[in-house]
């Protein structure tokens, strides 16, 4: 029987992993055997931590609430206590814990730092601190020649700086370096981006300012020198922006973009990245540790595949930790399923195919799965809709290529055909839609308003030439005889005017007759419609009150018939309940009245009409809007000269004075229905 390679090199893999568990720890691991602290200038703490072999390769990240770093030391058992108290500066204690292979220390914090590590021999020196140890990683270092420094300078330096523009807009800073584990800090003053490299590790050709504006991005320039022995490179963005800094190997990326309104909502709807934040720092790991870290971080439990592998330099600040993990996979071409607690972790291509072979599986499934006929009763919705939605559009439908759907009119209900999988998922989708309808009342209130002043004043003159047959007839006398002949008639006509007449005689039997007569009248009405209507969401309601006026016509055959206007009070609405229990209202009220007729007997309609769209909250009372008329007439009627004769010309004039006015007002109350008045 062959064996195909790879299964052989499982298989000895998995041979030399049972011979290490077998052995005691101390047989191919170290003994952490002593713990020191001691405070450094700059309010800097160093623990150091002592082995009885050589230190082990350290792997560590950092969290901020609570603030705390924690430290795994692979094949390491531990001789310490488990609780170890520190008391300087920022650090309070070290908690030792010993799980299978490995050791933890995690390290509790006054408030979140920095850290760097150093191994030197049997040592192992953890800083604590804003400059990360480099005064006095430096100092511990042993003393090199200049000329093996210099050779190191030349091989550890930045090749490259380079600049792109992101698929969103963002600007994306790239620096090559020819050594991953170049030392570097990275802060924002000014609102300037510094990122700055320990020692002259910028090649004099890269010593300029990239000038990147055209390219539409929020950042305006980069510029690259050396300042006071180390390497600064500063990013000079334009107006609010935000930046993500993070290193895969050898290549330190720095994303800057611009702050977009649609990532506020997208954060507040939980789209984002929303992980606890956490710092990386490492040096040529291995991706499954770091995959193993991020797990041990989150409480996930990982499932690896077996190609997944390869090394990995991260450089992280303060980063989501769905995030971080995201930057890791991209990095080496991997994609992530959760389910549950459960994390896997493959190469993408492997991913998709397993993702595309389980939808064949499921597809024969399908194909071969019984088919069976189920009678689902519809309640509140009409049968047929619930049909329509079920069936689709041409290619989407929600059954089966084997199932069908027939509608039941008479008990309005469905046949359904299909597999028993799709009828359960048909139920649940059916139970979504058939639900009762909320119902709103809408009352409305007309109200017109009318007022109406008028005042007239005017004369008359009369006289007559009979002789008079007393002193009686030759006095002061009102009203005029028979004989009067009117000369100039100004009087007022209207029914309910007052008069008042006075008489003027001669000694030789001519009377002169003056009538004065006037008119003041000042009135006012209010009228009230009050319609109500109770619809369904989104249904259209419409409610009429009135007459029908019949007037005669004629034909085109010359015949006369009977045709009819509307004088209608009205008021049609279309209500729609908004997701926060508000109502968008589409109104259309009119109020109609007949005030005249035409010449041939054709009433006249008077029309007051409101057409709208408003938003009110349930059980607001809202004014559409108002139709306000006012209608002033001044008319004076007068005797040529005489009336324009000053003082005297009052006596030769008819003045008319009128002020009407009319304000129709429109008010609005919606109220939803609640399901239990409803069901009353």
């Amino acid at each position: 029987m062959n064996i195909s390679p790879l299964l052989q090199a499982r298989a000895v893999r998995g041979l030399l992993y049972t011979l290490l568990a077998m052995l005691p720890i101390s047989a191919w691991g170290v003994t952490l055997k002593n713990i020191d602290t001691a405070a450094l200038p700059g309010e800097m703490v160093e623990i150091r931590l002592s082995f009885d072999g050589a230190a082990p390769v350290a792997h560590g990240y950092s969290i901020e609430k609570p603030p705390r770093i924690s430290i795994d030391l692979p094949f390491t058992r531990s001789e310490l206590p488990k609780y170890n108290e520190i008391g300087f500066n920022n650090a309070k204690s070290v908690t030792v814990l010993e799980a299978g292979d490995r050791t933890r220390l995690v390290i509790n914090l006054q408030q979140p730092t920095r850290f760097s590590t150093q191994a030197d021999g049997r040592t192992l020196s953890i800083y604590l601190g804003e400059n990360n140890g480099t005064t006095e990683v430096q100092r511990e270092l042993p003393q090199r020649s200049q000329s093996s420094y210099q050779v190191a300078e030349m091989r550890r330096g930045i090749t490259d700086i380079g600049f792109q523009r992101g698929d969103d807009g963002e600007g994306e800073v790239i620096i090559a370096l020819s050594d991953a584990r170049i030392p570097m800090d990275m802060n924002e003053q000014g609102g300037r981006i510094r990122l700055e490299f320990q020692g002259n590790v910028l090649p004099q050709n890269l010593r300029n300012r990239l000038d990147v504006i055209d390219f539409a991005t929020p950042i305006k320039f980069i510029d690259a020198a050396v300042e006071d022995g180390n390497s600064i490179i500063t990013i000079e963005p334009k107006g609010e922006f935000e930046y993500l800094a993070y290193q895969t190997d050898n290549l330190l990326t720095v994303s800057v973009k611009a702050p977009d309104p649609k990532d506020r909502s997208r954060r507040k709807a939980g789209l984002s990245y929303k992980g606890d934040k956490l710092s990386l720092n490492f040096q040529d790991i291995e991706v499954r540790a770091v995959l193993q870290l991020i797990a041990d971080f989150t409480d996930l439990n990982l499932v690896a595949s077996d190609t997944v592998g390869g090394n990995v330099t991260l450089r992280l600040q303060n980063v989501p930790w769905d995030q971080a993990l995201d930057i890791v996979l991209k990095a080496k071409g991997l994609d992530k399923r959760l389910e549950g607690n459960v994390l896997t972790v493959a190469p993408a291509a492997e991913i998709a195919a397993r993702e595309r072979e389980q939808l064949e599986n499921e597809k024969q499934i399908r194909e071969l799965a019984p088919v069976y006929t189920d009678l689902v009763q519809i309640n509140y919705a009409d049968a047929e809709e619930i049909a329509t939605v079920l069936k689709g559009a041409e290619g989407a439908s929600l059954l089966t290529e084997r199932g069908s759907v027939q509608v039941v009119a008479r008990t309005n209900s469905l046949l359904i055909k299909d597999t028993q999988a799709k009828l359960d998922e048909l139920r649940s989708l059916i139970d979504q839609l058939d639900i009762p309808i909320r119902q709103v009342m809408i009352e409305a209130r007309i109200v017109s308003l009318s007022s109406d002043f008028s005042k007239e004043l005017g004369v008359k003159w009369g006289g007559s030439n009979g002789e008079t047959t007393s002193e009686t007839d030759r006095a002061l006398s009102v009203g005029g005889g028979q004989k009067d002949n009117v000369f100039t008639d100004l009087s007022v006509g209207a029914e309910g005017s007052s008069a008042l007449a006075i008489g003027f005689s001669t000694g030789s039997g001519t009377i002169l007759n003056l009538e004065l007569s006037a008119l003041l009248s000042d009135g006012g009405g209010e009228v009230i419609s009050q319609p109500k209507i109770i619809t369904a969401d989104k249904k259209t309601a419409i409610i009429r009150s009135g007459e029908e006026i019949p007037f005669e016509e004629k034909t085109s055959s010359g015949a006369t018939s009977v045709a009819f206007k509307d004088a209608l009070l009205g008021l049609e609405v279309t209500p729609q309940i908004t997701p926060d229990g508000s109502i968008i209202m589409d109104i259309k009220v009119n109020n109609d009245s007949s005030t005249s007729k035409t010449n041939s007997g054709v009433p006249i309609i008077s029309t007051n009409e409101v057409t709208t769209q408003i938003l009110v909250e349930d059980g607001e009372t809202v004014v559409l809007g108002g139709v306000f008329k006012q209608e002033v007439k001044n008319k004076t009627v007068k005797v040529p000269v005489l009336g324009d004769v000053p003082y005297i010309g009052a006596l030769f004039r008819k003045k008319t004075q009128s002020d009407v006015k009319n304000e129709l007002m429109v008010f609005i109350t919606p109220r939803i229905i609640t399901e239990g008045v409803s069901l009353r």
